[in-house]
Parts: C-alpha cells; structure tokens; sequence
C-alpha cells in the first residue's frame, strides 16, 4: 500500500513526474494520476478542519469528504446521536449539529426526519444536558440555543427536525436461551429497546439499542437497527445515524485517569441503557450493563473494557454511517469546568482512527497525558476497540487530510476532484495544472 501520507506534497508530486513548471497533460498521465489517487483513497481517512467558524469547519469538513449525500439519501430518517449528559463543552456543540441538520436539509428532495437523540441514563440534571441546557450552562458551548429550542426552531419554519431523549426500559425480559443471544424489540408494542445479552470476562452482560416513536409522524416508529416501521411492518426507508462526539478528559485533571478520553468511543456509553448506575445491574442483579460490566467498584470503567464492548455493540447492535467529533472546545482538565478552544472538527467512518487522531492531534497539544502515543488509558480504550476489528492506528493504513481557515491550502482531494473533472469532461488541462501549482505552493 502507498504510505502517500508520509512524504510532503513536493515530495508526492515528484513520484509521480509533476513537479515540472512544464508539466503537459495527456490521456495516459490523468489515467496514471487517477490511479495513484485511487491507491491513496484507499487508506482509511480522517478529515480534519480548524479556525473557521463552527458552520465553515463542518461545511469544510462534508464538502472534504464528498457533501452530505454520500451518506445520507433523501428519504432518510437521520438520527444525529450527540452526546447530551453534561453541561458546557460536555455536550455537543450545538452549532456544530446546526451546521450538519442544514447540510441534510439542502439534499435535494429531502422527505426524512431528522432527530438529535441521546440517552442521559439517571444523571441528567434539568437544564444541564444538551437537550435543555439553560444559558449559564452553556459555556464553551453555543450560546444562542440548546438542543430542544433549535429543534423547535426548525419545525416552526416547517423543516422536520426534532428531539429525543431516550429513556431506560424498566422492564425486564428473560433472553432466549443460550448467550450470546439477542432479543429483539417489536414497534407493535410500542417503544422499547432491543437487547444483545452476552458473557464478558465471566459477567452476564447486555447491550440494547432504542425503538422509539417519531416525534414528527404519528404512527411511524424508529428502530435504529432494522429501520423504520410503519402500518405494522418495516418500509424501505431507512434509518441513518451519524455519532457525533466531543472531545473531552473523562476524568479531572492533569492526568490520564478513569477511561482516558471521551469521545467517539465513549460515546456509545449513551446509546444503550444502563441500568442501576455505574454499578449497577437489572433483573434482580442477573445483568451487568455496559459500565459495571467492564468496571471497577469505585465506579470508573476499565478502558480496555470500554474499546471491548464498544466493539461488540457496533457489530451486534448498530454501526453509524459517518462519525463527527466537535472539538470547537475540548475539555482537555475535565468534561464541564475548564475547556481550551481548540476550534476543530473532524469526521471519520470509525472512531478508533477517528478518537485516535483527536487525541494525538488536537487535545493532547493542551493535555499531553492524554496523547495516544504515550502507554496511558487513552490509548488501552482504543486499542481495546480497534483490537476487536474495529478502525486502524497503524500509520501505513490511514491519512490525516487537513484545512486550516487560518492557512487556506489546496489539498490533495482538490487535485483527484479535477483529474475526475477532467477525465468527464468537465474541467481543462490548465484547470488540473492549476490545482497541482497551488497543492506545491502549499509546502
């Protein structure tokens, strides 16, 4: 595999016989050139964009990655799963999910849903989560509005948009026999969650994703793993989720303790139900959920266990379409008092890479205990997922393509996007020239 994203771009240019000022186009050279960039798109990417306004990095970010409608189609409903528990930059910058519901909303013929969705479990204090967060809790955040009052914004100018808190189910169902094993939610009943019961490390464990009613169409349910449900059967349209992260210490202080980070990973700690708290279990104490399954008695979680589970749960439960970590603030001290303005967005189809590079990159410059490099409990988090065949760290398998608002480049995605113009039709010999000079000048 080419390790294209170790050379500098005179460097890759050179390979490749374009760093001539003479250079001359033919048939056979973009042939060549489409080839060398298909080799290089075979990597596994992480798009990365900072300095620009929250609404520029993710506009950045998705036009980088193709637009929007690489992942989403127009008849999807479209479950943004941010993370909502805590207040300040502990929830979701919610600038940055305004940004992604415009991006969705300007497919042409949208006729989806879309739903800002999270489960707090018992913790969240009325008006210090995502989803009502008060003006004084929102520092290192947006300030203009929360969660519920964007939404609300959006639905009073007829766009359909809205909010969902996902609730625990109290009732207990005895899995079918033999583990692992799961059991399933029927919409018939209503909402509900569908529960993957498993042994891990000698404990009974159980995994559960939500089935729950659309705010916005009567009648109609979404089960976020088999799709939409209507008139008593599931439609063809589907259910997409994009896991949109922060990017914070999940313990306090300059250290690298607790499960390291939170982030892409952790996130999915939200997307099931834990019942009985940090310890806790259900059904009497037959059950471990997610946390005291891979935790300790004084209530933090072992971070090898947190990549493990996680692991299992996107290959028995769900799996997002898109990953986007808001890193506008990162709490690099804690997830709630103290923040650095990073300014930083980033998006990957896997949070291993994705957590990885967030870490190395952006939060570990303020926070060098949490740099994934190091042996530290971030990095046992992730090598605990990426383990279990989830995402790669190995730096002859993925590239890191970056825009800096503050030192606006071409980047090599320019370059392949004019070849492929090129190559229709659509763009000139001097139109692909043009984007190369401007891809050298950017050493």
């Amino acid at each position: 595999m080419s390790r294209l994203h170790h050379i500098t771009r005179r460097e890759f240019l050179r390979r490749h016989a374009i760093a001539s000022s003479a250079l001359t186009l033919s048939p056979f050279f973009l042939e060549r050139f489409a080839g060398v960039c298909q080799a290089g798109s075979g990597l596994t990417r992480v798009y990365k964009v900072q300095n620009g306004t929250y609404s520029q990095n993710i506009s950045m970010l998705l036009s980088m990655m193709g637009g929007i409608g690489q992942f989403i189609s127009p008849t999807d409903v479209v479950v943004i799963k941010g993370n909502a528990q805590w207040p300040n930059q502990g929830y979701t910058h919610t600038g940055c999910i305004k940004a992604v519901i415009d991006s969705i909303l300007a497919i042409r013929g949208f006729s989806g849903e879309i739903l800002i969705c999270d489960n707090v479990q018992t913790y969240g204090i009325s008006g210090q989560v995502g989803f009502d967060a008060t003006v004084g809790n929102r520092a290192r955040n947006w300030p203009d509005q929360n969660w519920n009052s964007l939404a609300a914004q959006y639905r009073a100018n007829g766009k359909p948009v809205a909010t969902k808190r996902w609730i625990n189910d109290p009732n207990w169902r005895n899995p079918p026999a033999g583990l692992p094993c799961l059991s399933a939610w029927n919409p018939a009943n209503g909402e509900g969650w569908g529960r993957y019961f498993l042994s891990y490390n000698g404990k009974p464990t159980y995994l559960s994703y939500a089935v729950f009613s659309s705010p916005l169409t009567a009648g109609r349910m979404i089960d976020i793993k088999q799709g939409v449900w209507e008139n008593g059967s599931y439609t063809d349209r589907q259910v997409k989720t994009i896991c949109m992260p922060t990017l914070n210490n999940h313990g306090a202080g300059a250290a690298d303790n607790d499960c390291g980070i939170t982030s892409a990973i952790k996130s999915f700690f939200g997307a099931t139900e834990i019942h009985g708290g940090v310890n806790g279990t259900m059904a009497s104490g037959t059950y471990y959920n997610i946390h005291s399954s891979g935790g300790l008695s004084n209530g933090w979680v072992i971070p090898q266990a947190v990549g493990e589970l996680v692991a299992t749960y996107l290959k028995t439960m769900f799996a997002p379409a898109l990953y986007i970590t808001s890193a506008i603030w990162s709490g690099s001290y804690d997830r709630t008092t103290q923040g650095v303005q990073t300014n930083t967005v980033l998006a990957c189809d896997n949070p291993v890479t994705l957590d990885y590079v967030s870490c190395r990159d952006v939060i570990s410059p303020y926070a060098s205990w949490l740099n994934p490099d190091q042996n530290n409990q971030t990095r046992q988090q992730i090598l605990g997922c990426m383990n279990q065949g989830i995402g790669t760290i190995d730096p002859t398998q993925f590239e890191v393509i970056t825009y800096d608002f503050n030192n606006p480049t071409t980047t090599r995605l320019d370059i392949e996007r004019k070849v492929r113009e090129a190559k229709a039709g659509n763009a000139t010999e001097q139109d692909v020239k043009g984007a190369i000079f401007q891809y050298m000048d950017g050493d």
